[in-house]
């Protein structure tokens, strides 16, 4: 009986995966720069990967941030409420404290729960952010040859986007009212849409609709065009986005068909009017 149970928790022990094999382990740094401890230093973060500087970054459940103190003076990382961020009177909620830490030593914390969590250091407290951890948004995908008819080589644009399922390959882009409208494909349990849109396709991204309404979006500056993350919903479908341009109506291509196509026109016109004289 005890060989027989020793046999079971051995199967089970090779059969279950360990947490650190159900998450992604990916690791975020956050850098306390020199200088942090003034209350009138420029900033007090820098997160490594993106260079932000609030203090605010967003991650995936399993991953790891990484907060090193190049600073001088000691420092913690101390979780607190939401509520008193806002108000400025700060509320220890107990979830996480690094202590305190010097100069060169770091701290590490692996969030695994869906959430926004806020933090402040104890010793200066106008130095605080919050780590937002949302789902994982799936693999990074590309729509080929959108607007075809537009762009200057005939092939169209490619666009990137990262979603948990897929997006219409047809994108519906309007000159006219300066807008391109995405459609997804099946059933998403995202809780964002990031696209990067080529700036010869649109120029500056200013408005999205999610299904008709107007929602807020982050934009950020990409070596390949526009980067968006939108918020939607687990029944998300429509996303359209205006921007102060869209690519025109004739791309030099169509245009080039249509004055060959005028000249050959007028050509045949002209031959006609000498063959009747």
């Amino acid at each position: 009986m005890n060989n027989a149970f020793l046999f079971f928790v051995i199967v089970s022990l090779l059969i279950i995966p360990s947490t650190a094999e159900i998450f992604a382990q990916t690791e975020y740094e956050i850098k306390i720069p020199s200088g942090a401890s003034d209350p009138n230093a420029p900033f007090f973060w820098s997160e490594k990967s993106s260079g932000t500087t609030t203090g605010e970054i967003t991650v995936y459940p399993g991953d790891s941030v990484t907060w090193h103190n190049a600073d001088t003076a000691f420092h913690t990382i101390t979780s607190v409420s939401a509520s008193s961020i806002e108000t400025g009177n700060f509320e220890v909620d107990g979830i996480f404290d690094s202590g305190f830490f010097t100069a060169g030593k770091s701290y590490t914390r692996q969030f695994n729960d869906l959430g926004d969590f806020y933090y402040f250091c104890s010793i200066h407290p106008y130095m605080n952010g919050v780590v937002h951890v949302i789902k994982n948004p799936g693999s990074v995908k590309t729509l080929d040859g959108v607007a075809s008819g537009y762009s200057d080589d005939g092939l169209g644009f490619k666009i990137k986007y990262i979603l948990d399922t897929d997006l219409q390959n047809t994108v519906h882009v309007n000159p006219d009212e300066k807008t391109l409208t995405f459609t997804i494909s099946g059933y998403t349990e995202n809780e964002q849409l990031t696209l990067i849109l080529p700036i010869k396709l649109i120029e500056n991204p200013n408005t999205v609709w999610v299904d008709g309404d107007m929602t807020d979006f982050k934009m950020e500056d990409t070596a390949t065009g526009k980067k968006l993350n939108i918020p939607i919903t687990p029944n998300s479908k429509e996303i359209k986005i205006m921007g102060a341009k869209v690519i025109p109506e004739f791309g030099s291509i169509t245009l080039l068909i249509l004055v060959i196509s005028i000249v050959s026109v007028l050509g045949l016109t002209q031959r006609s009017k000498i063959r009747f004289l």
